[in-house]
């Protein structure tokens, strides 16, 4: 049976393919085998890998909060951006949770131009110069082309800064997607950090998240589109961050009826 990928592809449904991913996403046998079945039961011609993601999801919650929520992480950095929430915002504030000062959107002056930085992160007396390349669909890798134009701007900061501080300047890019290979080649080369989708192998975005539950409230199975928009106005941006807030609070400050508050703080209990 053919299923439609997120890059418009189609391709047939590899169940093995399936289930394995649910074991990375550290479903215990018993839940895989379960899971597995359920969803291929309920398959459809051409259904998107997002259907079946969203079908997966609602499956595991009934099983662990926390199984669901891994499964479930990388669409759900895909929802910050429509929901009104700024990756930028979101890789500081993880940033900030590992020591980093962090500066979104700061100008610096180049030896050429200045240069709007995406964050601006300062760790041990060293600046990193972070590139960020968002993407709202999977199926799409962040390529070479990116590295080496943040390595450009980077020279030319770092060019106009190194004559008066003391500070170290390292380049970064940082994706919610997947590498190309070319990318990861002439970051090694040039020595550029990545940060992205399974990459580095130890310290991987998804690994920083999980390692001190920074999931995102767009993770959560009850957060409607209006609730992620009530959210992203107020900034509250982790699961975690939820939990600050009483029912009555969450109803008044966002606007959520009551039984939806309910769920949310449920949710969020169960999954930090």
């Amino acid at each position: 049976m053919d299923i439609l990928k997120g890059s418009g592809e189609t391709e047939t449904f590899d169940r093995d393919k399936f289930c394995r991913s649910l074991r990375l996403a550290g479903a215990p046998d018993r839940v895989v085998r379960k899971v597995c079945v359920l969803v291929a039961q309920e398959l459809r011609p051409n259904a998107s890998t997002e259907q079946i993601e969203k079908k997966t999801a609602r499956y595991l919650a009934k099983e662990d909060l926390l199984l669901a929520a891994r499964y479930r992480l990388r669409s759900a950095i895909m929802e910050l951006g429509p929901a009104g929430f700024f990756f930028e915002e979101y890789v500081a504030a993880i940033l900030r949770e590992y020591g980093y000062k962090t500066q979104v959107g700061t100008i610096m002056k180049g030896h050429c131009l200045s240069h709007e930085i995406d964050i601006l992160a300062e760790k041990e007396n060293v600046h990193h110069i972070i590139e960020l390349k968002y993407h709202n669909r999977r199926g799409v890798k962040t390529d070479v082309q990116v590295a080496m134009y943040s390595y450009a701007r980077f020279l030319d900061i770092a060019a106009a800064h190194q004559k008066f501080e003391v500070k170290k300047h390292f380049a970064w890019v940082v994706t919610n997607t997947k590498f190309t290979k070319s990318a990861i080649t002439y970051a090694a080369c040039m020595n550029i950090q990545l940060l992205g989708w399974h990459y580095p192998k130890s310290g991987s975005l998804e690994q920083l998240i999980e390692e001190k539950s920074l999931y995102p409230v767009t993770v959560l199975p009850s957060a409607n589109r209006f609730v992620k928009e009530q959210f992203a106005k107020q900034n509250l941006m982790f699961v975690r961050d939820l939990l600050q807030h009483s029912r009555p609070e969450l109803e008044k400050k966002f606007a959520i009826h009551s039984s939806l508050a309910n769920r949310l703080l449920q949710e969020a209990y169960g999954l930090v």
